[in-house]
């Protein structure tokens, strides 16, 4: 288990034609192809922040912590994740007033950003899974010592899952079987403690495949938690890190659009 606080993020700004961003780098790095685990927050906090329609060539979460908007047709808010099948395309994202932040999160680094429609030849497959739902925020918080759990999605045939976690103050907890393809635990709100560390709204927590189902614990104010769970290798496209790690490590496809 590995656990990144937020202020441990490699946080960079991004100029662009509409505005000015930021980029927080938790796990991996941007712009490169590699078999690790990506993990970052992207933060477009102006009105009309815009990404258009595109796929990727590996399984992914995303999480809207910020701003609202909505990602192709589905109306996006605090906190709304979005979980997309390796070449499925989605899109456009759209941040109104306020802009729009959410995380991005891979078992494995993407091999590139193929912009639609351009990049349809590129497909080996047909698209594939596109859930989403949302892990309402500023309910009654459980009782100290207590913990509430509500599934948000099937568990899927292949291990693919999304479960929101509550927790009173200094409440203990496991997170959901480790037995897919690794994990992501996202700090919604509240506070965890893990590996000596104070883990604040908007921290990470990454498990990889085969380890040690987690133990959370909560500080003394409680807190709010997004487990996501990704596939076991199958034979789908985009699912398999070792087949995976055959991609060409200087083929990484730039996005067309700025």
């Amino acid at each position: 288990m590995r656990a990144v606080a937020t202020a441990e993020a490699n946080m960079r700004e991004i100029v662009r034609k509409d505005g000015v961003g930021r980029r927080s780098d938790y796990f991996g790095e941007p712009g490169m192809i590699s078999n690790e685990p990506q993990g970052f927050l992207v933060e477009r906090p102006y009105a009309g922040a815009r990404i258009d329609p595109h796929f990727h060539d590996i399984d992914q979460f995303q999480v809207v912590v910020a701003g609202d908007g909505r990602i192709g047709k589905k109306e996006v808010r605090p906190v709304t994740f979005q979980y997309a099948d390796a070449y499925t395309p989605y899109g456009p994202i759209i941040g109104r007033d306020d802009g729009i932040s959410f995380f991005t999160l891979r078992n494995v680094a993407s091999g590139g950003h193929f912009s639609m429609p351009g990049s349809k030849h590129l497909m080996p497959c047909r698209a594939g899974r596109n859930i989403a739902a949302v892990f309402e925020q500023g309910g009654p918080q459980p009782a100290e010592g207590e913990v509430t759990r509500e599934p948000l999605m099937d568990v899927q045939a292949d291990g693919v899952y999304a479960e929101g976690i509550r927790f009173g103050g200094n409440a203990v907890a496991e997170g959901i079987p480790n037995e897919a393809g690794g994990q992501y635990y996202l700090v919604c709100a509240g506070t965890l403690i893990a590996n000596g560390k104070e883990l604040t709204d908007k921290s990470l927590i990454r498990t990889n495949p085969g380890e040690k189902t987690p133990t959370l614990r909560a500080g003394s104010s409680g807190a709010s938690v997004l487990a996501l769970q990704f596939s076991r290798p199958t034979d789908r496209p985009g699912s398999d890190p070792q087949k995976l790690a055959a991609r060409d490590p200087e083929g990484y496809v730039l996005k067309t659009e700025k």
